[in-house]
């Protein structure tokens, strides 16, 4: 057995915006490993409860960025939150680093940026961690599933259709889609969730039978783009009376919990998780 003493204060968090950074800031710290926090978008809790810890860089200065961790003798990194990416001819890196990058990027579909990304800083002797490993708590479970009576025949038929709609994620295509009972209205594009709710605003009213269904991609990774669900989409949801939310078991990092679940009981919202 490894003496737990060498894992003491051995991660750097490399943080975006939003709460599930702060989550992962809160877990990696009351496991005794949380070493430093490169922060790269505004994080105003994080700033709050772990400011001594907290040195601010812009993700253009990659190199800086690299330079300050190897300079704390820290390999293992926790990335999450997000970050607007610039391209990458604005990114500041050495000749050689370009090259590598560029021939990732050739060799792979530039969608798969987090694998690129991922590859890049593991020839750099980093260890990317998980996030699904440090935020098991906040991970989608079956037991965390609520059905309200009314909404069984809408389930019913989403249920009938579920193997169609297994094979948009097995595909990659996108990670959420919205349906009215059986019928696909629209499916999760590169500018996010909450722009694709935003999307049928106007028309919402049209419908009846709305369900939200969202789930990890076939081609993402557990260490940098687990797809994460939150109260503000929860309660966008709310607002364009949406009546079942569907996510998959184990797929889904859930921000806040414990007020998302209080929400959707007191707004009569049915989660079903697969």
């Amino acid at each position: 057995m490894k003496n737990l003493v060498t894992f003491k204060n051995d991660i750097c968090l490399v943080a975006g915006s939003g709460d599930i950074a702060y989550e992962a800031a809160k877990s990696i710290s009351l496991q005794k490993r949380l070493s430093k926090i490169i922060l790269l978008n505004s994080n105003s809790k994080i700033n709050k409860h772990f400011k001594s810890l907290v040195t601010n860089f812009n993700i253009r200065d990659l190199n800086k960025i690299i330079d300050f961790i190897k300079s704390n003798q820290i390999k293992n990194l926790l990335i999450i939150g997000y970050v607007p990416l610039p391209p990458l001819n604005e990114i500041k890196l050495s000749i050689k680093d370009k090259i590598l990058l560029s021939k990732d990027i050739f060799l792979n579909n530039i969608s798969d940026q987090s694998k690129i990304l991922k590859n890049f800083l593991n020839k750099k002797n980093f260890t990317i961690l998980s996030q699904k490993k440090f935020l098991k708590d906040n991970l989608v479970k079956r037991d965390d599933e609520i059905i309200f009576m009314k909404h069984y025949r809408l389930i019913q038929k989403f249920r009938d259709n579920s193997k169609n709609i297994d094979q948009l994620f097995n595909n990659s295509i996108s990670q959420s889609l919205i349906m009215n009972g059986n019928e696909i209205l629209a499916i999760e594009d590169i500018f996010g969730t909450d722009y694709l709710i935003n999307r049928l605003k106007k028309v919402y009213k049209k419908y009846n039978n709305l369900l939200f269904i969202k789930s990890k991609k076939l081609n993402q990774i557990d260490e940098i783009d687990f797809p994460v669900i939150g109260l503000n989409t929860i309660k966008l949801l709310k607002k364009y009376n949406y009546k079942v939310i569907c996510l998959y078991h184990n797929k889904i990092l859930i921000n806040n919990k414990t007020e998302f679940m209080k929400f959707l009981k007191n707004n009569s919202i049915s989660l079903l998780v697969i």
